[in-house]
């Protein structure tokens, strides 16, 4: 009896096409060469070849090149700390649910060829914080390196947020009696200054020095309403 002809796998046209799709995918993700980062624009924000603008995600550092904002507290330093980590660099980038923004910008986490992860590092460090206002994937961890970077006093959170050695008002006018309840009508964000124990409404005058973007939900937990705020809220009810 003749013994059974044995097909080759790859004369299966199905099995053939996922094989070959299989092979190109697996070539691709191994190949593929890092992109350069041709300059960085500010702190958070970058310009990569054959991408073009890009932001990194869960990231926000203070503003140096808002067209109608002044150079905020901080943003120097935060925008040279990135240019050193970056400028001329190659990197590889990974996405999220989201691949761009509303301004048309890419969102991506950046790695360097050592394995850095970037948008981490920039928090771990001190140069800015988490930006929670849209859900991604390292969320919680990016919190917890903004915690930690403010306990340990590191960049921006030199001198503790709401640490010691400020005035009794937190250095920044704002009344001791300042509510501690979450007061009705505050929006999603709210802002705290670089030594002071209040957080605040935007346009409030005690920011004129610093101002850091924080969750309204994290601001309530560990600092008091500025009293100016919290008469501003009252009467607009």
């Amino acid at each position: 009896m003749r013994p059974r002809e044995v097909r080759p796998l790859l004369r299966h046209p199905i099995a053939a096409r996922r094989g070959i799709a299989f092979l190109f995918g697996l070539l691709v993700a191994t190949s593929a060469a890092a992109q350069l980062v041709e300059r960085v624009v500010d702190g958070d924000t970058i310009i990569v070849e054959g991408v073009g603008r890009v932001r990194l995600i869960g990231v926000d550092t203070p503003e140096t090149v808002h067209p109608n904002r002044p150079v905020e507290f901080f943003g120097k330093e935060a925008s040279a700390f990135t240019k050193g980590l970056l400028e001329g660099k190659r990197v590889r980038l990974e996405y999220d649910q989201e691949r761009q923004d509303r301004y048309g910008r890419t969102l991506a986490y950046v790695y360097l060829a050592d394995g850095t992860f970037v948008n981490a590092e920039i928090i771990r460090r001190g140069y800015g914080h988490a930006y929670t206002r849209f859900p991604f994937r390292h969320m919680e961890a990016f919190r917890q390196f903004e915690r930690e970077a403010r306990d340990n006093r590191r960049g921006l959170w030199g001198e503790v947020v709401g640490g010691r050695g400020g005035a009794p008002d937190g250095g920044d006018g704002s009344s001791a009696e300042a509510r501690r309840e979450t007061p009705a009508g505050l929006p999603a964000t709210v802002y705290v200054t670089r030594t002071g124990r209040k957080y605040h409404l935007d346009g409030c005058r005690f920011l004129s020095r610093s101002r850091i973007p924080m969750p309204t939900n994290e601001a309530v937990e560990r600092y008091e309403l500025c009293g100016v705020c919290a008469a501003r809220l009252k009467a607009q009810q």
